[in-house]
């Protein structure tokens, strides 16, 4: 049944063991996450994942600091993203001949044959 699912027996007999003590790692991914959640909803989700990094281990000294790839995850897995725009380059203006300069040189630059000009 496991093979035709496509996952690893361990994760099927993982997720129906009562005994199952959960990990350090997921124990503190709890603590990040509620962390991480809070930061958030202060701030309107205006936090990237670098600034949430910081912020997070900022405001969590006691614990050793944590990788930006460890909130991204989290941020991810609960949906939370920066919201602001991103930078867009102005466009360029196309102008009407009547806005270009006039040409003051007057001079001919098309050719009539190659090695005219």
């Amino acid at each position: 049944m496991c093979r035709w699912a496509k996952i690893a027996r361990s994760a099927y007999y993982k997720h129906f063991d009562p005994q199952r003590q959960s990990s350090q790692r997921d124990e503190r991914d709890k603590r990040i996450e509620a962390k991480i959640i809070e930061i958030a909803q202060s701030n309107n989700s205006l936090f990237g994942t670098e600034k949430m990094t910081m912020a997070v281990n900022r405001q969590m000294p006691d614990e050793k600091p944590f990788y930006h790839k460890t909130v991204y995850r989290l941020m991810f897995i609960n949906g939370i993203s920066s919201q602001k725009t991103r930078y867009q380059k102005p466009k360029f203006k196309h102008t009407t001949p009547e806005k270009t300069a006039e040409n003051k040189l007057k001079r001919n630059f098309n050719a009539s044959k190659p090695n005219e000009k």
